[in-house]
């Protein structure tokens, strides 16, 4: 491995050029700068010459397209003054920016590139992340943005030194992310070795669809160019053409569902069902995303009569295809063999004989063609296929429900997911539900896992808590803390006070109270949250005082972490609009009336009660969810809903008796005053 690779990041102003890299073995550290009196190009240009490779976040569609510039064009950019070469840096880069993808070819990389952006697929619109996202995941000790404007025109040399330090903590947490990032580039690289697949900045999707591509034309012996024009385009979809044959339903509920699909034709599929129905209590939802149904919120425990079992499908997309003999329709019948004996068995084989690079990159492959076949810049592109999946899944997973809620005792749903159910069966009767499950098996050819559950803790089908037999805790949603997150790679999503959904397992888990686990806490970014801005919007915090008057305004950047305090500062975003042709000013405040402390630099406290947290508001933000779930919730409300119906009543009596009691009322006033109940109670009144 060659050890002439490094970090890298840009900067481009309009009268200011950086550059700072730090190599990723040696973790030597090198910068260039093109600003005022300094002129480092020649400096940058030699450099570059002996650099085996480069590292970097979106640097295929940025960084690396101003550098390709500034090598290819070198001939023309020395004979410049150094005022003129910026200007010619800064218009390029304002090119490169405008334009959708990487302005250089692949096979004109001059300096070979790797882009953790692309690896991560950040550049997908649902995963978009920004490198400041991730330091706040990764608790960055420095969370900084850009201290100036692109187009700002800067006027001291001190400032030049901000961009050089704001760059090099861009590239050491660039640095911290590659690191975390190993695992993925080892199994690219291992499918370029095993199969020569280029991939290196491929996203797991891109490398599944890829892999199939290669597998599929040295099957077929096709071009790989004409495949990949290939798609298949539908004017009209019948969903009743989409139900496989095996799907039967014994009871009108279910069999009311069947015939609803049945009468569905579209043109496209977005959006194109949702049907919602009960069956013995249990809510059901089917629509385009998927099949799911929860049963209330609350904790549910095993015990000596009952057991807690879920069952997943196994490899859910891949299977279906291959039960159903599904493919796009322009890639043939064969494509259905090719997948099955070409992708999914080799992957199990794999996995059985622990060649994880194969059973790993086949792993992606088989799951890529379930998504990829409703994308049109995809060959696996036919929206038909993807339809009879979805439909296979569901209907499969609703006969599975049938089947158990109908034909087994004292059963209790628990949650229908899109792969799979969990469910409450006495024990006296488990037996018969896995003979169930054999016989659902033998009917679609899927294959279930089943796992047992000792407790699940639950708020609704995307946010609980799973506690296997073995003491295994399973984390879903507004339950998960940090620490699983980053177990889990999930670094695109919000990384905010992980101190609450840890309180809140402690609390069901371990029966420790939430107000002690949250004062105990010594870890002051458990408490962090993440306030962003974007577009025109700008942040900022100010005081009040005792008359309402707001002072000590102060403009923070765009990318903030802070921790609510007690003795801290208000918190908004704002942003001016046009209403009415107006400009108007509106405004946002992060936390209403509370107070909060930036945190963008790390800073360490010599007692952990000088942070000054509001712990109550942790406390309070755990108790929300837990009082979901034990039911104090729905316990207040009914509450309030009595309170306000005592209050009307006491108010309807109060007007009888002054309009209709107390004297003889108008007819016009005893329409409008008399109900049933307090007829029933003072009698009926004359009226003038």
């Amino acid at each position: 491995m060659s050890k002439n690779v490094y970090i890298y990041d840009l900067e481009t102003m309009v009268n200011l050029f950086s550059a700072y890299f730090i190599n990723r073995d040696t973790e030597e550290e090198r910068f260039f700068l093109i600003h005022g009196e300094v002129n480092d190009y020649c400096e940058l240009l030699e450099f570059l010459s002996g650099v085996d490779g480069l590292i970097g976040f979106n640097n295929l569609n940025f960084d690396y397209p101003v550098l390709h510039y500034m090598i290819k064009a070198q001939h023309h950019l020395s004979s410049l003054g150094t005022e003129e070469l910026i200007g010619e840096i800064y218009k390029k880069a304002q090119e490169v920016i405008h334009t959708e993808f990487s302005s250089v070819r692949e096979n004109e990389v001059m300096i070979p590139q790797l882009d953790l952006f692309k690896i991560w697929h950040y550049d997908n619109r649902a995963r978009m992340t920004s490198l400041k996202k991730l330091e706040i995941a990764m608790n960055a000790e420095n969370v900084q943005d850009m201290p100036y404007k692109h187009d700002e025109y800067l006027t001291d040399f001190s400032q030049a030194v901000e961009i050089l330090q704001y760059n090099r903590n861009d590239v050491l947490y660039t640095k911290k992310f590659h690191e975390l990032t190993v695992p993925k580039i080892e199994l690219r690289r291992g499918l370029k070795k095993k199969y020569g697949l280029n991939c290196l900045n491929y996203s797991d999707s891109k490398i599944g669809e890829e892999l199939m591509l290669k597998l599929y034309c040295s099957a077929t012996n096709k071009n790989p160019a004409q495949v990949k024009k290939q798609r298949t385009r539908r004017k009209e979809f019948k969903f009743v053409e989409c139900i496989p044959s095996y799907v039967k339903f014994k009871t009108p509920e279910f069999n009311n569902l069947l015939d609803y699909l049945k009468t569905i034709v579209v043109r496209e599929l977005k959006d194109s069902f949702s049907y919602t129905f009960e069956y013995k209590n249990f809510e059901l939802v089917l629509g385009t995303g998927g099949i799911h149904g929860c049963i209330k919120a609350g904790v549910y425990d095993a015990s000596d009569e009952v057991e807690i079992i879920d069952s997943d499908v196994a490899s859910l997309y891949p299977s279906l295809a291959i039960a159903n003999n599904l493919y796009p329709e322009h890639l043939g019948e064969e494509f259905a063999g090719i997948y099955e004996n070409g992708i999914v068995k080799p992957r199990l084989e794999a996995k059985r004989n622990g060649d994880k690079v194969m059973a790993d990159g086949f792993k992606l492959s088989a799951n890529s063609v379930y998504g990829k076949s409703s994308s049109e810049f995809s060959f696996l592109y036919d929206p038909l296929y993807t339809l009879k999946t979805t439909l296979a899944g569901q209907l499969s997973l609703c006969m599975l429900t049938e089947m158990i809620m109908t034909r087994i005792p004292g059963v209790i749903m628990l949650q229908v997911n899109t792969d799979g159910l969990t469910s409450i069966v006495p024990k006296e009767h488990v037996e018969t539900y896995h003979s169930l499950c054999k016989e659902w098996e033998t009917v679609t050819k899927l294959t279930l896992e089943h796992a047992n559950y000792q407790k699940m803790v639950i708020r609704d089908v995307n946010n609980y808590l799973a506690v296997s037999t073995e003491g295994k805790v399973k984390y879903k949603g507004a339950f998960k803390p940090n620490e699983e997150m980053r177990k889990d790679g999930e670094y695109h999503k919000s990384f905010s006070q992980g101190i609450v959904p840890t309180a809140i397992a402690k609390y069901f888990l371990e029966d420790v109270p939430v107000e002690e686990t949250i004062k105990n806490c010594r870890d002051i970014f458990e408490f962090c949250k993440t306030g962003n801005t974007t577009g025109k919007w700008w942040a900022e915090t100010f005081q009040v005082d005792e008359n309402g008057e707001e002072f000590n305004i102060v403009p923070q950047q765009k990318n903030n972490r802070y921790y609510l305090s007690t003795d801290g500062v208000r918190f908004r975003k704002r942003v001016y609009k046009k209403e009415n042709g107006e400009e108007k000013l509106f405004t946002t405040e992060y936390e209403a009336e509370k107070t909060v402390t930036i945190f963008n630099v790390f800073v360490r406290k010599e007692k952990f009660s000088d942070y000054k947290v509001d712990y109550q508001y942790y406390i309070d933000e755990a108790y929300k969810i837990i009082h979901l779930i034990d039911g104090t919730t729905e316990r207040l409300e009914i509450e309030r809903k009595e309170q306000r119906e005592r209050e009307k009543r006491e108010r309807e009596e109060a007007n009888f008796i002054k309009f209709c009691v107390d004297k003889v009322p108008t007819k016009r006033q005893y329409e409008m005053y008399k109900r049933e109940w307090l007829i029933e109670k003072y009698g009926e009144r004359e009226v003038k």
